[in-house]
């Protein structure tokens, strides 16, 4: 009866921990390279930004170096590439067109996905079925800055692209250090900054300043979230006034650009410091999550004040617990309709998972009508698994780990559990956009 009980303590114990953290794991990717495939036999080359669509099934990558955007299936893993080919500038059906280096990417409520193409200086649209489209700009040899029809603005190196709720386009144009709108008229408009490098807070369309802008972000009531990479700060622009947030509200001086110091502080927004900000995203409550690419780690800033989310600033590739996980530069994030992040982890060239509380590294989409049943349950030698879809299963540990997998599962399987270390596991079984999970435990 011992060593049936002591596994339960130890599930108790867990779950306890858990319940108060989130749980980070890698969702694809492995070592640089080009490859489709599932989870890390999929490779990825200095990975930007990402986005995930309304349904929280797909998550879109921008493949910076293999100047390609990828598709990843959120509940399998399943990598492919959605756009691109070769480096270049050309619209067209999913390979055929051709991007230079994109870096920021965000999806609509139709299922569209857009892309800053940071290097032909261009923002680009692509369909659900792959078709791809230039909105604005005009390819790597036309640097400017132009307002008016979309079809005749000009962009320098836009690098962050977001949508609001009516359509309209807001990019991080970083090389012109202003935020420009493109309404769904087609109007390129000047939406923040007056075209000259500093930081300087107050009227958008007149005082405010900023300085190589990067990640951008539009909430449910239009407010927009940018973050700067000279300023090392994150700042808001509600009602027409640009106000700092994140990052302290001062300004030092290097040679003839404007910057705010770097560093690594939580506390109060004006007194935080950040290090190289890149991507963010803001939730139903309006915190902001802030990939803080230096300092190695995944930000958070609520009611006016800053805490590290996810990360131990230390660079590494390590999952598990928030607290405990290490990134290597993260670039991009996104966050679904379920709670779940999605990080562009450049420096690792892989794409990570940041699960919810009590999810503890599965998805959180469970659809009920997939019944999963596996018995006996502690299982000591040998464990069969019932379920009512057949398909993909896996045995996840609690950093999300896959422990053991079966591509081709049928139900009902018997497998043996002898060689498993005793502890508490879940077991997923994937059949399409379907997915069953439930707790196991092995005992001895």
């Amino acid at each position: 009866m011992r060593k049936l009980i002591l596994p339960f303590i130890f599930a108790l114990s867990v779950s306890s921990v858990f319940a108060q953290t989130y749980t980070v794991h890698t969702l694809a990717g492995d070592t640089a390279g080009l490859q489709n495939g599932t989870g890390t036999n999929a490779l990825f080359n200095a990975p930007a930004g990402v986005a995930v669509d309304t349904a929280g099934s797909n998550v879109y990558v921008a493949d910076y170096n293999n100047n390609l955007i990828r598709k990843i299936i959120a509940g399998t893993g399943v990598t492919t590439t959605f756009a691109g080919d070769t480096l270049g500038f050309r619209d067209g059906a999913g390979t055929v067109a051709l991007f230079n280096r994109p870096i920021g990417v965000c999806t609509d409520d139709s299922g569209n996905v857009y892309v800053a193409d940071t290097y032909n200086n261009a923002i680009r649209k692509i369909t659900p079925a792959g078709m791809v489209t230039t909105i604005s700009g005009k390819g790597s040899d036309s640097i400017g800055y132009r307002n008016g029809t979309a079809a005749n603005a000009l962009f320098y190196n836009p690098v962050g692209v977001a949508v609001d709720k009516s359509g309209n386009i807001y990019v991080a144009d970083n090389g012109n250090d202003v935020v420009r709108k493109i309404s769904t008229l087609g109007i390129v408009s000047t939406f923040a900054g007056n075209d000259t490098i500093g930081y300087v807070n107050g009227n958008a369309d007149s005082i405010a300043e900023f300085s190589a802008l990067a990640g951008i972000a539009v909430d449910d009531s239009g407010n927009v979230y940018v973050t700067e990479l000279h300023n090392n700060s994150v700042r808001e622009i509600r009602k027409g006034v640009v106000f700092n947030i994140g990052g302290t509200d001062t300004i030092g001086m290097d040679t003839t650009i404007y910057t705010v110091s770097p560093g690594y502080r939580n506390g109060a927004a004006d007194t935080s410091l950040f290090d190289n900000p890149t991507g963010l995203v803001v939730d139903k409550s309006g915190s902001v999550y802030v990939c803080d690419e230096y300092n190695n780690v995944i930000r958070k800033i609520s009611k006016g004040f800053v805490t590290t989310f996810a990360g131990n600033s230390q660079i590494g590739l390590v999952n598990g617990p928030d607290s405990s996980a290490e990134f290597s530069q993260p670039i991009g994030i996104a966050l679904d309709n379920h709670g779940n992040f999605y990080v562009g982890d450049n420096g690792n060239n892989v794409i990570r998972v940041i699960y919810p509380p009590g999810v503890t590294g599965i998805r959180s989409v469970i659809n009920q009508e997939t019944r999963l049943l596996a018995y006996p349950n502690p299982s000591s030698s040998v464990m069969t698994i019932v379920s009512s879809a057949n398909g993909i299963a896996e045995l996840l540990d609690l950093t999300g780990r896959s422990i053991w997998t079966n591509d081709q599962f049928k139900s009902p399987y018997t497998f043996s559990t002898t060689d498993i270390s005793p502890g508490v596991y879940f077991l997923r079984i994937t059949n399409g956009s379907q997915s069953a999970v439930c707790k196991v435990v092995i005992a001895r």
